[in-house]
């Protein structure tokens, strides 16, 4: 994950537990924000003062990456396009064996997957992170949001965040 500002992301996980903490976005500078992220996590969890917290933290939105943050904004109100979409296939049959494809099924989208015994796993195509719609990796056998990156593997278990729940099943 790159952050705007190449600064990690260090501290509580935002829309998250209070208890819950990250460190993420290190863009290529891994052996200094894990050390980072070792002292100024072992802060927080203490109730610590770090002079660090501030210029970590994971809410944060720097000025100076303004123009960065309008045009990566834009492309993910770009992606809520897709709900108007009438899905990449008509029916779960034009699914292949070890394939998923997003269907709609009246307002709702639908991730499809097809395991390699024929049997379809259904759940909701909308990211719980922020409610882009889901697409199929193929490569990497996984479903992948456009918006903030957020990973499920085939069966809709998250795998990467920013989201930290699994894609929901699919209610008759």
């Amino acid at each position: 994950m790159e952050t705007i500002d190449g600064l990690a992301f260090i501290g509580r996980n935002p829309l998250d537990k209070e208890n819950v903490f990250i460190a993420t976005g290190d863009s290529g500078m891994g052996l200094t924000h894990g050390t980072i992220a070792g002292m100024l996590l072992s802060d927080l969890i203490l109730g610590k003062r770090n002079p660090w917290e501030t210029l970590y933290n994971p809410s944060r939105k720097p000025i100076r990456a303004a123009g960065n943050f309008a045009t990566e904004n834009m492309n993910v109100a770009v992606q809520y396009l897709d709900w108007l979409k009438r899905g990449e296939v008509k029916s779960t049959h034009e699914i292949e064996p070890g394939s998923g494809a997003v269907l709609r099924r009246g307002m709702r989208q639908i991730a499809c997957y097809r395991d390699g015994n024929g049997k379809v796993h259904e759940m909701s195509a909308v990211c719980p992170h922020l409610g882009c719609v889901v697409h199929w990796n193929g490569a990497e056998q996984s479903w992948d949001c456009p918006c903030h990156g957020s990973r499920f593997d085939k069966h809709g278990k998250m795998t990467n965040g920013p989201s930290n729940v699994d894609l929901s099943p699919v209610e008759e």
